[in-house]
């Protein structure tokens, strides 16, 4: 039998990402792969390139959703009530999805928190905030039709994949594998064009404000066990497909490796804060990007110090700086979070 055949769908965007990536499954059920960003653009896109594969908007048929992010969810909810179809994704997903706005202004709330742990200049926060809130318009809130688990399969387009959980650029990074084809539809686990940021995300029912998720190290895990799979090829949420994901992920890895000792030679016989190594890492950063940066240097160090050669200090005002380790010091540092348990 000839496998369902699947259409990349590049559907525009106003974020500084470009376009990202809709996938259109033929067969039964009819099945659409994100979304895009809530945008009329982004809409009007979408429904003339569906149209130019034959089918109107109204005839998809289930809606699957990779990770929680507005570029890939936003317009879950129009075409829901456009077609009937069914919203399908992990639970996590689904919680987050259902409670919108409010998932997003708690996580908004939880970045703020981050950045001034990390000595991010009061005026660069109010930006980052200024702007995250000029973006929720992008997505809205959306109910979930069908709950996945982690490890089932679930068909789209008449063809079953494997659901499987990768968190590290977010909590609810979802892939989905054909594991006959070797096929996988990955979101933005895995990018051909750029790196995946790790995101800091606020930690899943959680009421304490100290505790972090080492979304890095989480990253990293998640890329080793796709790596793992012996895939053929990749359908990425931006960018073309990729017929060497395994070189792919490599590479990656060796960019956080190398990433990894350029912050720790920075802080060779001095402290400094995230934002501080950010600055020396990329020089000045713009205010849309502030967050991601400070994620990825605190993932960096979550490393360093894993390894046992970067201490965290909480200084007097509740701020938290990073140093050199002397061998076999004991490090005082504030605990990352371990796995809580993401969704499936």
């Amino acid at each position: 039998m000839t496998p369902s055949r699947i259409t990349r769908i590049a559907v525009p965007t106003p974020f500084r990402v470009g376009p990202v990536n809709a996938y259109l499954i033929e067969g039964d059920p009819l099945t659409l792969v994100d979304t895009g960003p809530n945008w009329d653009t982004s809409l009007e896109a979408l429904e003339r390139d569906v149209k130019g594969l034959g089918y109107p908007l109204s005839a998809i048929e289930q809606v699957v959703l990779t990770h929680q992010h507005f570029d890939h969810v936003g317009l879950a909810a129009q075409i829901r009530l456009r077609s009937g179809a069914k919203v399908v994704a992990v639970a996590q997903l689904a919680r987050f999805l259902t409670d919108y706005p409010n998932s997003i202004e708690q996580e908004d709330i939880y970045a703020e928190s981050v950045m001034r742990r990390y000595s991010t200049p009061v005026d660069q926060i109010k930006a980052v905030r200024d702007i995250s809130r000029s973006l929720w318009r992008f997505s809205e809130r959306v109910d979930v039709d069908v709950t996945l688990r982690e490890g089932e399969l679930v068909s789209l387009g008449g063809r079953d994949f494997r659901v499987l959980a990768r968190p590290g650029h977010s909590p609810t990074d979802t892939i989905f594998v054909d594991e006959h084809a070797g096929v996988a539809l990955v979101g933005d686990h895995l990018l051909p064009a750029i790196s995946s940021n790790p995101v800091l995300h606020r930690p899943a029912d959680s009421g304490d404000p100290e505790r972090r998720i080492p979304t890095l190290a989480r990253y990293l895990e998640s890329l080793r066990e796709t790596d793992a799979l012996e895939l053929d090829s990749i359908l990425p949420g931006h960018g073309a497909p990729t017929s060497a994901p395994r070189e792919l992920i490599h590479k990656r890895i060796r960019e956080h490796e190398e990433r990894k000792e350029l912050i720790f030679g920075l802080l060779a016989d001095r402290r400094l804060p995230a934002h501080e190594l950010a600055e020396l890492l990329w020089g000045e950063v713009e205010s849309s990007q502030i967050y991601l940066a400070v994620s990825e240097i605190v993932g960096h160090t979550d490393l360093l110090i894993a390894e046992g050669r970067v201490r965290e200090f909480r200084l007097a005002d509740g701020t938290r700086v990073f140093e050199q380790a002397a061998p076999h010091a004991s490090a005082p540092l504030v605990k990352a979070a371990g796995h809580d348990g993401q969704g499936s």
